[in-house]
C-alpha cells in the first residue's frame, strides 16, 4: 500500500486483516476476554497486550481450542458464552484447600472457581432488581446522576433524590470523564476518559460506608422492605424467607432465621433489608 492510498481504503485493508481466518491471534484475543470477564482473570492476564510486553498463557492449548471454537461458531459470543459457563471449570467449587493455596494461591491453574467481589454495575442492578425497582427498558436516553444546573461552567453536584427515570441498568448511566457517582464510584469504577482493560479490585472502607448509608442505599433498602411486606404475609418470619429467597436464592437455615427475626423485631424491617445488602454472599461472587 502506496502513501496515496485514500484513508477510508486503508482502515478497511486494517479490518480485513484482523478478521482474516488465518489471523489467529483476534479470535485468540476475544475470547480470552471472554473468559477474562467470567474468571476475573485472563488465560492470558495482559488482555491488550498479546505481545513479547504480555503475559504468557496460562493454558495456551485451551485458548487456541477455544479460538479454534470460537471461529467454528460462526464467531458467535453467544455460543462461546454457553460454552464457558457450561464447563466443569466454571462450576467447580470457589472452597480453598490447603494443598491447593500452597502450590496456585492465584488460581492460574484452575483448581477451583476463583471467588471475587461483583462490578459496580452488577451491584447496583442486583440491588434495583431484589428490591423491585429495576427497569430493563431496553434503548433511549441515559440517565443522570449529577444535578441539572445552568452554570457557565458545569458543575457536578450528586443527586441525593432517585426516582425510576434513575433506576434503569447502569449501563445507561451518563458518564461524565473525571466525575463518577458518588455510591458506586468506590466499586472500581474506570475513568471515562481512560482505557481500561482490566480492573482493579480493591476492598475499602468507603465502600462500606456508602453501602450502609448513602441516600441511595437507604432508599433501596426501603422499597426492598416494602415489596416484603407487601409480597408476603405480615409474619416476620416469611419476610425473612423471602428476603433470602430474593437476594440469595436459597432458604435461610435456622441460625440464620433466628437472628434475623431478632433483627427485624428490634430494629425494623429496613434495617434487614440494608444488612442484607452489605452481605458478602450479596456482594461476591463464590
Amino acid at each position: 500500500m502506496d502513501d496515496d492510498t485514500l484513508e477510508s481504503q486503508r482502515r478497511l485493508r486494517l479490518a480485513q486483516w484482523i478478521s482474516d481466518a488465518k489471523n489467529p491471534l483476534t479470535a485468540r484475543v476475544i475470547v480470552n476476554r471472554i473468559w477474562h470477564y467470567h474468571f476475573g482473570v485472563g488465560i492470558v492476564d495482559s488482555p491488550s497486550d498479546f505481545g513479547i510486553n504480555g503475559g504468557e498463557p496460562s493454558h495456551p492449548k485451551l485458548l487456541d481450542w477455544l479460538a479454534s471454537e470460537f471461529k467454528g461458531s460462526g464467531w458467535s459470543i453467544k455460543s462461546i458464552q454457553r460454552l464457558i459457563v457450561l464447563s466443569s471449570t466454571y462450576m467447580q467449587s470457589s472452597r480453598p484447600t490447603k494443598t491447593g493455596l500452597e502450590v496456585d494461591v492465584d488460581c492460574r491453574l484452575l483448581w477451583r472457581f476463583p471467588p471475587r467481589r461483583l462490578a459496580a454495575e452488577v451491584i447496583r442492578d442486583s440491588i434495583l432488581q431484589v428490591s423491585g425497582t429495576l427497569d430493563l427498558t431496553m434503548g433511549g436516553v441515559g440517565y443522570e446522576v449529577f444535578e441539572p444546573n445552568t452554570n457557565y461552567v458545569r458543575v457536578y453536584n450528586p443527586k441525593k433524590e432517585f426516582g425510576p427515570s434513575e433506576w434503569r441498568r447502569m449501563v445507561y448511566q451518563r458518564k461524565i470523564r473525571m466525575e463518577g457517582d458518588a455510591t458506586f464510584e468506590a466499586f472500581d469504577c474506570p475513568d471515562g476518559g481512560q482505557v481500561c482493560p482490566k480492573r482493579t479490585r480493591s476492598i475499602t472502607a468507603l465502600q462500606a460506608l456508602n453501602l450502609l448509608n448513602s441516600h441511595f442505599m437507604v432508599q433501596q433498602a426501603d422499597l426492598f422492605s416494602q415489596r416484603l411486606w407487601q409480597e408476603t404475609s405480615q409474619n416476620i418470619s416469611d419476610q425473612v424467607h423471602y428476603g433470602f429467597q430474593l437476594a440469595y436464592g436459597r432458604k435461610p437455615d435456622p441460625q440464620e432465621l433466628q437472628k434475623s427475626v431478632a433483627l427485624v423485631e428490634s430494629h425494623g424491617l429496613p434495617i434487614f433489608c440494608r444488612a442484607i445488602f452489605n452481605t458478602n454472599e450479596f456482594m461476591f461472587m463464590n
